[in-house]
């Protein structure tokens, strides 16, 4: 059995200096959102092997908040496939973890993240689907999906069911 929680990034800021895309960072906004994560990742007791985020500003600062509070995963590692990758990239991304690695958070962005919950729950892609169980996943919102299989590479669309699912916002955490 594995466990896969997907986490898209704190609200970015439009409004601040940034050179490209990879470097805008979190809107205040962004980053009082990224605290309620937190919490609720620390009352949830929320615990990872392998943490993988995206290099872009916005996920690596969504992350050091996150971990001023809950320090949850053995491995941390900056992954440049997650930067603004598609369905396949992340598939492949996640194919390629080692066996050994039960649960695994990947930190990135849409719409790739809603792509690959739909995917994996589903077994659709969103083009596909008439009524998407995810019509959004915002920012700071976090979903874990249990899958029946030993291996990464073994993973198939459909199989996923929801173990957890927070949106920012949200009263009563």
């Amino acid at each position: 059995m594995k466990t896969i929680y997907l986490l898209r990034h704190s609200k970015s800021d439009w409004d601040s200096d940034f050179k490209t895309d990879k470097e805008r960072g979190l809107a205040p906004r962004g980053f009082k959102a990224a605290e309620r994560l937190a919490e609720y990742m620390d009352d949830y007791g929320f615990q990872v092997d392998l943490c993988l985020t995206s290099p872009a500003t916005r996920c690596t600062v969504s992350l050091e908040v996150i971990r001023k509070k809950i320090d949850f995963a053995s491995d941390y590692r900056e992954e440049e496939s997650i930067y603004e990758a598609d369905l396949d990239t992340l598939l492949e991304t996640i194919k390629s973890t080692p066996s050994s690695v039960s649960s695994l958070c990947l930190i990135g962005h849409n719409p790739g993240l809603e792509e690959l919950s739909e995917y994996l729950i589903l077994g659709e892609s969103l083009e596909e689907l008439h009524n998407p169980l995810f019509a959004k996943f915002p920012t700071s919102a976090l979903l874990g999906i249990s899958l029946s299989v030993e291996n990464w590479r073994d993973i198939s669309p459909g199989h996923g069911s929801i173990v957890v699912y927070w949106i920012p916002g949200r009263k009563g955490r």
